[in-house]
C-alpha cells in the first residue's frame, strides 16, 4: 500500500503537470484555451480565457501556469527521490507542506474566480482538485508511515 500511495501521487503530478504545461503552452503561444462546456449553477467552466486575461492570471509578471507546472514537476521528483531509496528520505514530509501550501493559494484562486472574477476555468479548477487529492494521499501517507 505504501508504495502504491506513492505511485498515486507521482501519478497526480504529472496529471497536474500536464494540465499546467497545456495552459503555459496556450498562454506562451498567445492562443486561446479550448475549454469543455460544463454549466455549473450560474457559472460555466467554459471561461477559462476571461480567467486567463486577468492580472490574477501572473505573479511577478509570470504566468501562474509556470509555478504550477514547476510546483508538479518538483512533486513528481520528490516522490522518484523517495521511490529510489529503501529508507525514508524526509522528502514526503518536505512535499506534504509544499502541497500544503499548494493547496491554500489554490483556494485562493478559487475564491477569486467566485467572487472577484465571477469565471471559471475547467483547467484551473482540475488543477485545484488534484493538488486537493495529493494533500490528502500525502497526510494519508504521513499518517501511516512516518
Amino acid at each position: 500500500m505504501k508504495k502504491f500511495l506513492l505511485y498515486l501521487i507521482l501519478f497526480l503530478a504529472l496529471a497536474g503537470a500536464a494540465d499546467a504545461g497545456y495552459l503555459l503552452i496556450q498562454i506562451v503561444s498567445g492562443q486561446a484555451v479550448v475549454c469543455p462546456s460544463v454549466p455549473l449553477g450560474r457559472f460555466n467552466l467554459n471561461q477559462c480565457n476571461i480567467v486567463l486575461a486577468t492580472p490574477y492570471a501572473k505573479i511577478l509578471g509570470l504566468p501562474n501556469a509556470l509555478y504550477g507546472l514547476t510546483a508538479y514537476l518538483f512533486f513528481a521528483i520528490l516522490v522518484l527521490y523517495e521511490l529510489s531509496k529503501n529508507q525514508k528520505t524526509g522528502s514526503i514530509k518536505f512535499l506534504s507542506y509544499l502541497a500544503g501550501f499548494g493547496l491554500l493559494t489554490f483556494v485562493y484562486f478559487i475564491y477569486l474566480q467566485f467572487f472577484v472574477i465571477k469565471a471559471l476555468c475547467f483547467y484551473c479548477l482540475l488543477s485545484a482538485f488534484i493538488m486537493t487529492l495529493i494533500f490528502a494521499l500525502i497526510t494519508i501517507y504521513n499518517f501511516r508511515y512516518s
